[in-house]
């Protein structure tokens, strides 16, 4: 399908587009200098970003440095008073100093909340505030100075302020919890007043990405990992299965951001489970990208000693992380953990996941040959008949259908179809390499398929179905509708694949 996309870049207003977003705001005409003046310097400070226009506007009336006057019955407001309130490089410093001036007890939320993403539960933010205790809050909260950054210019009469957040005299290892529903509805109802969430029922979101990244300023950089760190840990010991499931990244997320701190082995395994469970996660997602972020994740959690320490998990994180390196085309990556969980001196059946992409990624690069030998040396692992790699005779592929036709005999389609399961791992897992070795053996060494064929065809019929069954007896229906000529068996060997299909 022929999807053409088109992709719309949405910069930033310019001096002309940001007047009549003024006008508009104040309720003026967009042709009045006073608003052109205004619009000038609100461009200059907010670099057009329509976003922070808005929050810039705000500020002004939250300073009182724009008022409405009642008797011109307009607003009104000082040039140069507006344009010496901020000297910004940056306008994320607009919110960071609006940030500054909301209770205490609102700026210790939104650190928190800055931390849980762009969206999420209130009950999350409750069950952080009651469990952190203050010392922990004072520790990792920045004192905001002002800075060449966030400046407002002096005048003769008034001092360069210095801005800061002040914490009270607390108790060494005091807890939130004292913190009543009330107050936390309070700063839940600042937070949406002052125009930085909205709120929907349980659920919260910044309006903007950048008014989380503001309140993520809120914390100091040098305790910012384990602040998260401790909220991801308080998350992970209050939340409840379900919950835990609906916040599986953002938890696993929070904890790897301390995952350096992380020294008893208890906790390294615990974390190294977390993350393959996020992975796993993500995979069934289709998000690869972030299913090898976690792998990875976990596989560092548990280190050198891993295979020994916790080789179950070990496996699975290398396994399924080469897995999502294949399909994100980090072949590099996939190699090596292929190689390392093949270097392994493991059960043949445990390598099983890393050997059907190793045959699959050598196909999907054009080494057919080598997918090849690498399907029939897995098989004869496995110590299952394997064919060999050679054109195959005539007399070799007679033999072989006859092996078939004498299992065969009379059953019909339903008789085929009505086959008890397989239920031996090993056989189940030889199928699947014959399945893979079909598309290969037809490109490079067409003479192998009808063996191929016949083999997956005689391991139902002697085992049992599984996943491979429909390929087989509808490969084996085109071989015996075409150069064997048996159009009537080849039809009933269509239907018997047919009803394996259909089969739950």
């Amino acid at each position: 399908m022929n999807v053409s996309i088109t992709q719309i870049k949405i910069g930033n207003l310019n001096a002309d587009g940001v007047c009549p977003f003024v006008a508009e705001a104040l309720g003026m005409d967009d042709e009045d200098d006073n608003v052109k003046t205004l619009a000038n310097i609100t461009h200059k400070k907010t670099e057009g970003n329509p976003f922070f226009v808005l929050m810039f506007l705000i500020s002004l009336y939250d300073e009182k440095l724009i008022q409405y006057n009642f008797g011109a019955m307009k607003w009104t407001w000082d040039d140069d008073a507006v344009n010496s309130k901020i000297v910004t490089d940056n306008v994320a410093s607009v919110l960071v100093d609006k940030m500054n001036r909301l209770k205490e007890e609102t700026q210790k939320m939104l650190m928190v909340a800055s931390c849980l993403g762009a969206s999420f539960p209130v009950s999350a933010v409750k069950a952080v505030m009651k469990k952190i205790s203050q010392t922990e809050i004072r520790s990792s909260m920045v004192s905001f100075r002002t800075t060449k950054s966030m400046r407002r210019a002096p005048s003769s009469l008034e001092p360069t302020p210095e801005l800061e957040v002040s914490t009270p005299e607390l108790k060494e290892g005091e807890s939130c919890a004292h913190q009543d529903d009330y107050s936390f509805a309070s700063s839940m109802k600042e937070f949406e007043e002052e125009g930085l969430v909205e709120m929907d029922n349980d659920n919260i979101r910044f309006v903007h990405n950048q008014v989380q990244s503001a309140a993520f300023e809120l914390i100091s950089p040098e305790q910012r990992d384990t602040f998260r760190g401790r909220i991801g840990r308080i998350l992970l010991d209050n939340l409840s299965p379900d919950e835990l499931e609906t916040n599986l990244f953002e938890v696993v997320g929070l904890l790897n951001c301390a995952a350096s701190e992380t020294d008893t082995g208890g906790e390294r395994d615990q974390l190294a489970k977390l993350n393959l469970r996020a992975g796993t996660k993500a995979s069934d997602n289709g998000a690869f990208d972030t299913a090898s972020v976690y792998f990875q994740a976990g596989r560092d959690a548990l280190g050198s000693r891993g295979w020994e320490d916790d080789y179950s998990t070990m496996l699975d994180l290398c396994s399924d992380g080469a897995n999502a390196c294949f399909l994100t085309g980090d072949l590099d990556t996939m190699n090596e953990l292929i190689d390392e969980v093949l270097s392994k001196d493991i059960d043949t059946v445990e390598k099983y996941r890393v050997s059907e992409i190793k045959v699959k990624s050598l196909h999907a690069v054009g080494k057919v040959n080598e997918s090849i030998d690498a399907a029939l040396n897995f098989r004869r692992q496995l110590g299952l008949p394997t064919p060999q790699k050679k054109p195959a005779s005539k007399f070799t592929i007679a033999r072989e259908y006859m092996r078939v036709k004498r299992l065969l005999k009379k059953k019909t389609a339903e008789d085929i179809a009505n086959l008890p399961e397989l239920d031996d791992e090993r056989q189940e897992m030889g199928q699947r390499m014959n399945e893979l070795l079909i598309v290969c053996a037809f490109q490079v060494q067409p003479t192998m398929l009808p063996l191929i064929i016949f083999l997956l065809t005689t391991t139902t019929l002697k085992h049992g179905l599984n996943p491979s069954s429909c390929d087989a007896f509808a490969g084996l229906g085109m071989i015996l509708c075409g150069r064997l000529g048996k159009l009537e068996k080849g039809c009933e060997m269509a239907k018997a694949a047919e009803l394996i299909a259909e089969q739950p």
